[in-house]
């Protein structure tokens, strides 16, 4: 995959570009296939010594409505018009390889009609094919190279509605290594692979809690061990820095160390999962249990339960019955369905013009939600180049009420808190008293090395979703005919409805019934209290209740509670707030796909 802009390193010269598009259908993975040569320049010749190699590309071929078993061709040619026998040698250069099973793509090469390489998988990251080919002067090589979407008796629905786009290139480079594929590795849980999409970079810990780059080939995660997936971004304008974890040939230079100073955020991915409805109607008090999570593959929904919320806010779902199966709505944004997302492993920055996802920080917390909401789509929008971010792949948003719930029921699952006999434990508050006796006042305290406070009890989880700072995440009530409550936000109106969660007006603060499956909100309440004493409204672990409601001007959401209210903060807590909470509101970045990526139609 590729990882950084390798323009410095290497004249590369494209010969050609192939974009593969899977698209969904309602009987199978149907994908369109487009295979584009450079329109604006047919022929291109590169000088390297006494060498000139002539790529002629031909025109644009397209193929639509492919399935398993189908397969595309190109043809390119290589011409050496110089004076002298020379040598050369063909790279693929992977922008985008979105497929779970990367070995359902396999290439076969022909030189001149004769067979060179013979059902080979294609390249992940960019890869040489072939290398120290020979060309005699005025000599001319006929290439064609067919990619074959391979068919087997396998599911293979985790390959729908993927994407690869790749580039042959042709250089004259010295002591190049042959690409060997080497199986990436998934564990044995079910989850979907991490997703890295360009600019990330995997990470994995050391006994000693350590960092170092991760072999994406060896155990990196393992969600049955309660390892998540943990991913970094770097500043790419550094070259200081990018020299750290990358190699001269653009690969990184795995299991090199790493410190937080080379980094500027940290991601941890929550896989696609369903969960098993364990108090759909909250008609009775329900205790702290164990919440049954199976992940599901690609992105697959295979739950029986289905809901809707309408301009309203308000939820109306079908086979919502207790020990039925929900694919948990954090995994549509807008039309497009996720294989998962990423979440920031901390809270945000000390700085909205910087914004940095790193421990030991004290985030930013004077400021309003819609000037986060701005400065984390800025991630994406206007510094993606920074990140090394494709800004056409990828969104950065503040997480929505929806997506709290799904990282809290994971860590609520023997994926996370949980032990196997059904037993759960709490993630403790981040705050130092916990941990060196000192006090912090109002101060998070993001201690990547004190497990404790992680969402899986060791260092692979994510942090601060107990105390720290009450956290903004885009969640509102709206009026009662449907319209837009700014309360403090600072937004005049809602952004695109895939950036929020709307809930039904309400006017006092304990009517929690107005929540939503998987937010966690309604469905882990533990007490239904008198609407006249609204401080008695709890859920499991005694954490807040609160809803947001017209009488306080309070119409958002705030999760996981401050530092000085440890006794009612935790990952389920809920309070409301009015979009400008002067020393505590601050938010948690979430980078997914970007919407119209992966997308079912």
């Amino acid at each position: 995959m590729k990882l950084f802009n390798k323009s410095s390193l290497i004249l590369l010269i494209s010969v050609v570009s192939i974009n593969l598009l899977c698209i969904i259908s309602v009987s199978y993975a149907y994908f369109t296939a487009n295979i584009k040569g450079n329109e604006d320049a047919k022929e291109m010749v590169v000088h390297a010594g006494t060498m000139e190699i002539t790529y002629t590309d031909s025109d644009e071929v397209s193929l639509s409505n492919v399935v398993p078993g189908d397969t595309i061709t190109k043809q390119f040619r290589i011409e050496n018009v110089g004076t002298l026998k020379t040598k050369y040698n063909i790279k693929i250069d992977i922008e985008t390889n979105d497929f779970e099973d990367y070995s359902d793509l396999t290439y076969t090469l022909t030189k001149n009609s004769e067979s060179k390489l013979s059902n080979q998988v294609l390249p992940y990251e960019d890869g040489y094919i072939i290398k120290d080919e020979e060309i005699e002067k005025e000599g001319i090589d006929n290439y064609s190279l067919t990619l074959t979407f391979k068919k087997d008796e396998t599911d293979q629905s985790d390959n729908a509605n993927k994407k690869v786009d790749f580039t042959i290139v042709v250089d004259s480079k010295d002591e190049v290594k042959l690409y060997e594929y080497k199986e990436p590795y998934k564990d044995n849980s079910g989850a979907n692979r991490p997703k890295l999409y360009q600019g990330m970079i995997p990470i994995t810990f050391n006994d000693d809690n350590t960092m170092k780059i991760a072999d994406i080939t060896q155990e990196w995660y393992d969600y049955d061990q309660n390892k998540w997936g943990n991913a970094v971004l770097i500043d790419n304008t550094n070259q200081d820095i990018v020299n750290k974890f990358y190699n001269e040939d653009g690969t990184l230079k795995i299991n090199d160390p790493i410190t937080e100073e080379d980094i500027l955020q940290m991601y941890v991915w929550i896989p696609r999962y369903k969960y098993q409805l364990f108090n759909a109607v909250n008609g009775e008090v329900i205790n702290e249990q164990m919440i049954n999570i199976e992940f599901e593959k690609g992105i697959t929904s295979t739950g029986t339960v289905t809901c809707e919320i309408n301009n309203l806010g308000r939820e109306t779902c079908q086979n919502d019955i207790n020990g039925n199966w929900y694919t948990h709505p954090a995994f549509t944004f807008g039309e497009t369905e996720l294989p998962g997302i990423w979440v920031g492993k901390f809270e945000g920055s000390s700085s909205i013009e910087n914004i940095t996802i790193l421990p030991n920080i004290s985030p930013e917390r004077n400021q309003s939600l819609s000037s986060w909401f701005n400065a984390i789509r800025s991630i994406e929008l206007d510094n993606a180049l920074k990140y090394n971010l494709n800004s056409n792949e990828i969104d950065t948003h503040v997480i929505k009420n929806m997506e709290w719930g799904a990282m809290a029921y994971l860590t609520q699952s023997k994926y996370g808190k949980c032990s196997s006999d059904g037993t759960c434990t709490e993630v403790i508050t981040n705050r130092r008293e916990d941990l060196t006796g000192s006090g912090m006042e109002n101060n998070s305290w993001n201690a990547i090395n004190i497990e404790p406070a992680s969402t899986t009890g060791n260092i692979y989880g994510i942090y601060d979703t107990n105390g720290g700072a009450w956290e903004f995440v885009m969640g509102n009530i709206v009026n009662l005919d449907g319209s837009f409550i700014p309360g403090d936000s600072g937004f005049t109106t809602l952004p695109d409805a895939k950036y929020d969660d709307i809930y039904e007006y309400g006017t006092i603060e304990p009517s929690f019934d107005r929540g939503h499956l998987g937010d966690g909100t309604r469905e882990v309440a533990n007490k239904v209290c008198d609407v006249a004493f609204a401080s008695e409204c709890y859920k499991w672990n005694l954490d807040y209740q609160l809803f947001p409601n017209s009488n306080t001007g309070r119409m958002w959401f705030h999760r996981g509670g401050h530092a000085t209210n440890e006794d009612r903060s935790g990952i389920f807590a809920n309070y409301p707030n009015g979009g400008f909470t002067s020393g505590h509101g601050t938010p948690r970045v979430v980078l997914t796909a970007q919407d119209g990526i992966d997308r079912v139609n």
